[in-house]
């Protein structure tokens, strides 16, 4: 339909395209709703509505045009961005002739997230899993053990391998495991790299878990990790400016040699020590290019055994590699450190958190170089971790230093929420998320690993 075409039922609109009321105090504007979801869908014949309106206007339009008996919320884009103040002043500021009928797309918006859940722990948290299949949660802990939970907050295994803090945890992707057997990573301050295997009886509900193997090869805090879609391989990420290559095969290890006895010591969760004759794994490649520390890797979610790997560091670059050959394909040096990452296999984008207190975003597909597509700015503090939402193509949550966790849209420069991660006024760092099916995770200095719905 040609975009100066109105129905036979659309008052009458002068040739501008901008009505004002005879007293100058009022203007309208012809607008054209439309809609990707069918089952909201109203006439596409554009309207006569008051510039003034904004996005609760607007949605007040659509759900008498819907006869809605309970109102739904909705946003508005245009030009593929929300709009966020009055119609009039969106065209103002883009100094768009009045001539043209403004196009409006409009989605069903995402209602607050609600806490739901809230697990204590005796430090503080520094990463959370939680699984893809599985009703289950991974946590590292600055107390030197990770922990597996359930979902109403029942701690299902206490890990101890770590003579330090745990840094990082994972899950490792699974491709024909036995029912009840996942298989997950731990990376720690001790520059420890564990492969685990947790097993579930579901006659007697007991939990059982065992080292498969020991990755050797860092020299520095092991701060992230990484795992291929396919389960197949590992990325980890050190202090030590290095980024391993390992195999996720736990028979492709080797046994230890004369095993000894790791000096033991006491936690007030019991004896740690003892951990002797774990088979070890090697690296099947080392990827140096990073100057300084690396904090942050992610793979390509792709099941394509050549997916691209992306790091980011203290040296203030993001980098992708081609792991294969173990080169760098392409470096953007931006402003400050990159302290997380994370891929989106639904749109294909990189988003990075800083210590500026930003959040950008990357498009790795761009055949121009990597540049920055988009940067955010909310938080006034670190921004320690970021995670895409699985579902969507535009919805991330990032955690920070200023106690909060901030739900994004990329269609909007602005939070869509700010929620609570730990007291504000004790100043309690959050320092990581997920995003795993409607929930958020995150953890921090607060100790609490705090469960929210969000449904996006």
């Amino acid at each position: 339909m040609d975009s100066t075409t109105t129905g036979s039922s659309s008052p009458a609109v002068p040739p501008n395209g901008v009505q004002r009321q005879e007293n100058g105090a009022d203007a309208q504007v012809q607008v054209r709703f439309r809609t990707r979801q069918k089952h909201l869908a109203v006439t596409d014949t554009a309207i006569l509505v008051p510039a003034r309106l904004k996005r609760y206007g607007l949605s007040e339009i659509i759900n008498h045009l819907l006869e809605s008996d309970k109102p739904i919320p909705f946003n508005f884009l245009v030009d593929g961005r929300f709009l966020q103040t009055s119609l009039s002043s969106y065209l103002d500021s883009s100094s768009l002739s009045t001539e043209n009928i403004v196009e409006l797309e409009y989605v069903e918006a995402t209602l607050p997230p609600t806490e739901s859940a809230t697990y204590e722990h005796d430090e503080w948290i520094s990463s959370v899993r939680a699984h893809a299949r599985a009703p289950i949660v991974l946590t590292g802990s600055y107390d030197s053990l990770a922990r597996i939970w359930d979902r109403s907050g029942n701690c299902k295994a206490v890990l101890k391998g770590h003579a330090g803090p745990v840094k990082t945890v994972a899950w490792i992707p699974e491709t024909g495991t036995a029912a009840r057997a996942h298989r997950f990573l731990t990376g720690g301050q001790d520059y420890k790299l564990f492969g685990w295997e947790y097993k579930l009886d579901v006659t007697t509900g007991q939990a059982s878990t065992r080292i498969e193997f020991e990755c050797v090869g860092h020299t520095g805090s092991v701060d992230a990790v990484a795992v291929h879609a396919a389960g197949s391989h590992i990325a980890s990420a050190s202090s030590d400016g290095s980024v391993l290559m390992w195999s996720a095969d736990p028979t492709d290890v080797e046994e230890s040699e004369k095993p000894e006895p790791r000096k033991r010591r006491k936690t007030d969760k019991g004896d740690v020590a003892g951990l002797v004759g774990i088979p070890l794994k090697r690296a099947i490649k080392r990827l140096a290019g990073h100057v300084g520390a690396v904090s942050a890797v992610s793979y390509d979610q792709t099941t394509d055994a050549h997916a691209p790997l992306y790091t980011g560091g203290w040296d203030h670059s993001v980098r992708v590699w081609d792991v294969e050959n173990g080169s760098t394909t392409s470096t953007m040096n931006c402003e400050k450190v990159v302290l997380d990452m994370d891929h989106s296999a639904v749109s294909g984008l990189l988003v990075t958190g800083h210590s500026d207190n930003a959040v950008r975003l990357w498009d790795p597909r761009a055949t121009d170089n990597l540049v920055t597509k988009l940067s955010l700015t909310s938080h006034t503090s670190w921004v320690s971790s970021v995670r895409w939402s699985p579902t969507s193509a535009y919805a991330f949550a990032s955690g920070s230093y200023d106690s909060s966790v901030k739900v994004w849209d990329i269609r909007s420069t602005a939070p869509l929420y700010t929620l609570s991660g730990g007291d504000v006024k004790k100043e309690e760092k959050v320092f990581g998320v997920d995003w795993c099916g409607d929930l958020i995770f995150s953890g921090g200095e607060d100790a609490k690993l705090r469960t929210f719905e969000c449904r996006v």
